[in-house]
């Protein structure tokens, strides 16, 4: 399977989950057979990985992995090619300048796309604070016969990152579940404000909301024999949305990071705290606190509750026990590794 038999499979809103399985499959395989980088979690204790003051870069390794997070990459591919074609329409006989952070060593979310695309009239930059990964990009580029698109790479952290002219395309997919451990909301806050005025920024929005739910059964419904729909899975299951904890829109994400402040500990940045209560129910023991997050790429491009490894629910068992009427202020923590705090309010 060549990159532009690929590449159609992927766009085809009729291909089957088999076939986009097959076409992402063989993309990696390929990738890998160019570059000799083989896709791993990468468990292995942050191994290569970079830890930098706003969250952890994965190495290429596990960023090539997560190309195998198939409806992940397929949703995001999809995503980023409506955008670029809506740019095109909003910005007639502009050369879009388009900046992919995180690119990782295969640049999984544009690379397929660049057969579809008049090399003309697009600048790409490919940044990654991995110099493997940027070393990986230049052997693909020239591998498929790309070398005709203006394609520049950039070692850095995209934390810190200024491009050199205004960006109408910015696509960031630096995020686990929950908004833990990587720094999608930092690099956000970085690069958002230098996009564009018609320009757009992938993803549009993602949520997290604190649920209170059955987790092994909604486990058993989310299987690939029982797949359900993010709506019928509701239907079958118990589970009472509490608050949404978090919306990282790009237009706020600065305002956001500006207004933060230092936590408890004198240590951390946390962003604004919010306080929220346990509902008072008869079952509130028997079910599960747990963090769920919806990630809206472009448009109607989605990624809905375990659609992907990074809409997965997280538990939370700093809630543990449940107590209806128990008061918790939840806030999100900065730097190096940020993730969720709680913190048990005494009841008035």
């Amino acid at each position: 399977m060549n990159i532009n038999t690929i590449s159609d499979t992927i766009l085809d809103e009729a291909s089957s989950a088999e076939q986009l399985r097959d076409a992402l499959d063989a993309f990696v395989l390929l990738c890998g057979e160019i570059t000799n980088i083989r896709p791993d979690p990468s468990f292995n204790a942050w191994a290569q990985d970079s830890l930098l003051d706003n969250g952890i870069a994965i190495n290429a390794q596990a960023a090539a992995h997560c190309a195998l997070d198939y409806a992940r990459s397929v949703v995001f591919i999809r995503g980023v090619y409506a955008a670029i074609n809506a740019l095109q329409l909003r910005l007639p006989g502009t050369v879009l300048e388009i900046l992919y952070a995180g690119c990782g060593p295969f640049a999984t979310l544009l690379l397929p796309l660049l057969g579809k695309v008049d090399a003309g009239k697009i600048r790409l930059s490919l940044l990654d604070v991995h110099q493997r990964s940027l070393d990986s990009v230049k052997l693909l580029l020239t591998h498929f016969g790309f070398s005709s698109h203006t394609v520049q790479t950039i070692r850095a952290d995209a934390c810190h990152y200024k491009h050199p002219d205004k960006l109408h395309l910015i696509i960031v997919e630096a995020m686990q579940k929950s908004l833990e451990q990587e720094p999608q909301f930092a690099i956000t806050a970085n690069l958002a404000p230098q996009l564009s005025p018609y320009g757009i920024f992938i993803p549009q929005r993602i949520d997290v909301s604190l649920c209170l739910a059955n987790l092994e059964h909604e486990k058993e419904l989310s299987k690939p024999s029982q797949r359900r729909g993010v709506n019928e899975l509701k239907k079958y299951t118990e589970r009472y949305l509490i608050k949404t904890i978090c919306t990282l829109h790009p237009e706020c994400a600065f305002d956001q990071m500006q207004r933060a402040q230092t936590n408890s500990d004198g240590i951390r940045l946390e962003l604004e705290p919010i306080i929220m209560e346990i509902p008072v129910m008869a079952s509130v023991a028997q079910l599960d606190p747990a963090l769920f997050t919806t990630v809206c790429v472009f448009e109607q491009y989605t990624l809905q509750d375990y659609d992907s490894q990074i809409t997965l629910p997280l538990k939370c068992h700093e809630l543990l026990p449940l107590v209806g009427g128990d008061r918790h202020q939840i806030s999100y923590q900065l730097g190096s590794y940020p993730r969720f705090n709680f913190k048990r309010l005494n009841k008035e």
